[in-house]
């Protein structure tokens, strides 16, 4: 569950810092930089939103950058476990943690909100498909709609199979269909239309696969459908495809010709109004939108190389940005406690973990003490550079040198466990002990019998 929080922590905010930079570029000219790097831009949003693209760029870091180890300090442990020695201090940075019954609540609302965006888009779009083929009547191939549309893709090196047809469901052209595309023309109101400057326009959607893009930012919407920096995108993708459409199309055209494409524009105007535009291109337009588009289509110029390098350092800042926020993000992001017996409960003297209690080694009983020192039983430590408590024998010589017993935990549970397995020989009672000496012999655990029993099987494999 920590992967699956942390990934969707940093899709998110790598995206909504692409989508704010999209916001502050409101604030400069629709002049400066050409629409189809704006759309571009809102294209790396959505890519944003999906592809973990900060986690990929910090997986080789490792092969670069010398490992260095943090530590953070155990919730509810007694400072003098932390003052080990003079010269040990830890990091006062707390590690942020969710509960698995917190984690999972969580993740379950997410879920159920991604089904339940996924189920209505879907619904959504079926019934729009329906409406649309309930109306339709093919358009008969010697119209002059189909002519244009084959020489268009000619022209264009366009090979693929698109329908045309007619519906009464829709009021201007629109482009439908990722696996079958469709351009739908109105039944009426195309006399004052130039059905060229028509068919060249929904062909460019289907060449930049608009319809595509489109179709993911949806994904990216029912991925992140608590973000509303998500549905602020899907809007400006719509507006930016439409414009830089129009700057496609128009590029090559005498200041005569765009004025008859704004004239086309005119007379489709609010022809989509009140229908699904997340699931069509289409030439219509209405309001501010189609004053900007107009504007913007009649100013069309040739790039000049200072505009290309401005508006490709844009997009590449907007990346690096957008990344760089969400491998931050990912630091941050609170970590899941899937192991509940890992936690410390207690203070002072006395603490559990792992589901056992501890002692501070001065609270054990002299018998304990002295048992403990004499058997060399190793107690439990907090060091920098661990994330948990570690056992004597876990640390490195250097880090068992500047310990000492005193500091450690043991738990009074094991040491009776090893008091009752355990059995002392002397001299006296074995004279090849020598004198002055002991010997302890264990009793085997099951669970270490099995492993010797596992490992003399492998052995004997081995020598066969």
């Amino acid at each position: 569950m920590s992967k699956l929080l942390e990934l969707l922590v940093s899709l998110s905010v790598a995206g909504s810092t692409a989508v704010a930079c999209i916001l502050l570029l409101r604030l400069i000219s629709p002049g400066v930089f050409p629409s189809k790097w704006r759309y571009a831009i809102g294209k790396m949003a959505i890519g944003l939103y999906l592809l973990p693209v900060a986690l990929v760029m910090q997986w080789p870091l490792p092969f670069f950058i010398p490992k260095q180890t943090t530590t953070v300090p155990i919730p509810e442990l007694p400072s003098s476990v932390h003052e080990i020695q003079p010269g040990l201090s830890t990091v006062a940075i707390p590690e942020l943690n969710l509960s698995a019954d917190v984690a999972l609540v969580f993740l379950s609302i997410w879920g159920t909100g991604v089904f339940a965006f996924a189920i209505w888009q879907v619904y959504c779009y079926r019934r729009f498909i329906k409406k649309l083929q309930q109306t339709r009547s093919p358009v008969p191939e010697n119209s002059e709609a189909a002519k244009q549309l084959t020489m268009m893709k000619e022209v264009l090196g366009m090979q693929g199979n698109v329908r045309l047809a007619h519906s009464s469901a829709v009021r201007s052209p629109i482009l439908v269909g990722l696996w079958r595309p469709t351009i739908y023309l109105p039944m009426e109101n195309l006399a004052n239309v130039d059905i060229t400057m028509v068919i060249h326009h929904e062909l460019i959607h289907l060449k930049r696969k608009d319809l595509w893009v489109k179709a993911i930012t949806l994904a990216a919407s029912a991925l992140h459908w608590f973000n509303p920096l998500v549905y602020i995108l899907r809007k400006d993708i719509h507006t930016w495809s439409e414009l830089s459409c129009d700057e496609e199309v128009v590029k090559e055209m005498s200041y005569t010709e765009r004025k008859r494409y704004g004239e086309t524009l005119l007379n489709v105007m609010t022809g989509s109004r009140g229908m699904p535009a997340r699931f069509f291109a289409s030439l219509s337009s209405e309001g501010k939108q189609l004053k900007r588009r107009l504007t913007l289509m009649l100013n069309v110029k040739k790039l000049k190389k200072h505009t290309i390098i401005m508006s490709a350092a844009a997009v590449i800042a907007v990346g690096i940005i957008g990344t760089s926020t969400a491998a931050w993000a990912a630091k941050i992001t609170p970590k899941v406690n899937t192991d509940t017996n890992q936690t410390i409960e207690g203070t002072g003297d006395s603490i559990r973990y792992d589901g056992v209690q501890f002692l501070k080694y001065s609270a054990l009983t002299p018998d304990e003490q002295k048992f403990v020192t004499e058997k060399g039983i190793g107690g439990l430590y907090a060091l920098e550079g661990h994330e948990r408590l570690m056992h004597f024998t876990e640390l490195t010589p250097d880090e068992q040198r500047q310990l000492t017993k005193e500091d450690g935990y043991y738990s009074p549970e094991s040491i009776a466990r090893i008091k009752e397995s355990s059995v002392t020989i002397t001299h006296q009672e074995d004279p090849s002990i020598p004198l002055g000496t002991s010997m302890t012999i264990r009793s085997v655990t099951p669970e270490e019998r099995a492993v010797f029993k596992k490992r003399e099987e492998e052995a004997r494999a081995g020598d066969q």
